[in-house]
């Protein structure tokens, strides 16, 4: 029964936010009694806690997948960007809004920790990819994260705002080729599109499926 709970708790808090879920309601999503649900977890402050750490987890484990497959520098990269579009397309803004404002401690050590999870990992391969010739050799990679991430929450906020322009998908698709056409070194540019045509390949065999 806990980890029903969890689950479906962590579904309700990432896809529609924490703060519209009460205790009652959660009860009541659960088909439980309040009695049952403060058995296993004392109050919502507990449950916040729990699903930060799944978020955290489930991040941490998405960015090993890729790491499991051994990949050459811009392989890697790419992986770890789908990665990062997956968790933001199935992760509301309003679950990190109503965690900053409402658990700003759990809000913080959340940031970090995915903040640790990726940039250490997308560092290490740009400092690769450009001893390789791969990227740019004038970038610094510790800036290029940090303006990344400043453009990964826009695009992160701006696609949950969309409603019949654009789609998330597409969104995040143009926002991956301004990043990756900046710091592509020129010579790499036919083996980038290369592997951009197999990733929208590989992604239209799936929507078909």
């Amino acid at each position: 029964m806990e980890q029903v709970i969890l689950q479906t708790t962590f579904q309700l808090f990432t896809s529609k936010g924490i703060h519209q879920f009460t205790m009652d309601e959660l009860a009541n999503r659960l088909g439980v009694s309040k009695k049952t649900l403060y058995r296993f977890f004392p109050s919502r402050q507990d449950l916040v806690e729990q699903v930060s750490l799944q978020v955290s987890d489930e991040y941490e484990a998405a960015m090993q997948k890729v790491d499991e497959q051994r990949l050459n520098s811009l392989k890697t990269l790419l992986g770890y960007i789908a990665a990062v579009v997956e968790f933001c397309k199935k992760t509301s803004p309003v679950y990190f809004s109503d965690l900053r404002k409402h658990y700003p401690f759990q809000w913080m050590e959340l940031q970090l920790q995915m903040e640790k999870t990726l940039l250490t990992r997308v560092k290490r391969v740009l400092e690769n990819g450009i001893s390789e010739g791969v990227f740019r050799g004038n970038l610094h990679p510790e800036l290029v994260m940090s303006i990344w991430q400043q453009h990964l929450q826009t695009d992160f906020e701006y696609a949950a705002q969309l409603v019949n322009d654009y789609s998330k998908d597409e969104v995040f698709r143009q926002a991956m080729y301004l990043f990756l056409y900046g710091i592509i070194a020129p010579a790499a540019i036919p083996r980038l599109e290369d592997e951009l045509l197999e990733l929208s390949a590989q992604h239209q065999t799936a929507i078909a499926r």
